[in-house]
Formats: C-alpha cells, structure tokens, sequence
C-alpha cells in the first residue's frame, strides 16, 4: 500500500511538472517581431497589388462622390 501511494504522487509530481514546462516559450530561434511581420507583408507582392487595387478603387470612389456632388449642387 506504501508503494503504491509512493507511486501515485511520484506519477503526480511528473505530470505537474511536465505541465509546468509546457507553458513557457521553447529557446531557439527567436520569435519575428510585429515589426518584420508588418514589413514583410508590406514588401510581399501580392500585397502591394492588393493596396495598388485598392488606391484605384477609393479614387474612382471619390471621383464619383464629386461629381455627384458637383451635380447635386
């Protein structure tokens, strides 16, 4: 019987402090910072295509707010 009690909080202190370690970073290669992150996705291509659209897009956007404007008035 005091074997087995052994046994179990033996067991026990393995798996709390298994599940201790899970929670803290893992060392090695560095994480990337927010700002690489921001300057990778700005220098990646299909992203500048995106913005390059998108500028297209809010100028003919705002050329037709003028003109109705310009109509309206």
């Amino acid at each position: 019987m005091r074997n087995k009690i052994i046994l179990v909080g033996l067991i026990a202190a393995v798996i709390y402090f298994r599940g201790a370690r899970s929670h803290r970073p893992v060392k090695g290669k560095q994480p990337e910072t927010l700002r690489h992150q921001a300057e990778r996705l700005w220098k990646d291509p299909k992203s500048a295509k995106a913005r390059k659209k998108l500028g297209k897009k809010v100028a003919a956007a705002a050329a037709d707010r003028v003109k109705k404007a310009r109509k309206a008035s």
